[in-house]
């Protein structure tokens, strides 16, 4: 599966369950609340987040997903690894308007309406996720191959592990 994430802001961006994501935080959230509550529901395996810049720059991701291949060994910019859980046949690619939204309005829900086309069709089940960074947005170079800025290979396993409890490359 292929997606480009051009709408919204992509600062930070992720993959979730919709099912179990608990997305509302506070109507008055600040960036450090927001960023421990993404590192709670990450330990919980709901979500799993990225910071994709840190320079603050937008940018329409070439995102590729892969489900239960292997990724071919090759250069990247860098690496992250995580676990989600699957419940509902689905999971979604999430942008930092999405996930904003659904924090500061008890209403709003992940996937936002910019997101609802990022749906990845996947069995139930645990799965280890490896995040593949080959664009570098702050310099503007990719490391790699140019074809996908990000690869999200999914790899269903038998344990959950709570590897992490914060956002993936997060400098704040």
């Amino acid at each position: 599966m292929e997606f480009c994430m051009k709408f919204g802001d992509t600062n930070f961006i992720g993959v979730a369950n919709s099912d179990t994501y608990q997305s509302f935080v506070d109507e008055d959230w600040e960036l450090d609340s927001l960023l421990q509550h993404f590192g709670n529901e990450m330990k919980r395996g709901h979500i799993l987040v990225c910071q994709m810049t840190n320079e603050g720059i937008e940018h329409s991701w070439k995102v590729k997903v892969q489900i239960g291949a292997e990724a071919a060994a090759q250069p990247c910019f860098r690496k992250a690894q995580g676990y989600i859980e699957v419940t509902k046949n689905e999971l979604y690619l999430v942008d930092y308007d999405c996930l904003t939204m659904a924090a500061q309005f008890e209403d709003n829900t992940v996937p936002h309406t910019n997101c609802s086309n990022y749906r990845i069709e996947i069995e139930n089940g645990s799965y280890q996720v490896e995040f593949v960074q080959y664009y570098n947005v702050d310099t503007d170079e990719y490391t790699g191959t140019k074809e996908t800025d990000i690869l999200l290979q999914l790899t269903k396993v038998t344990d959950f592990q709570p590897v992490t409890d914060r956002v993936f490359w997060c400098t704040f």
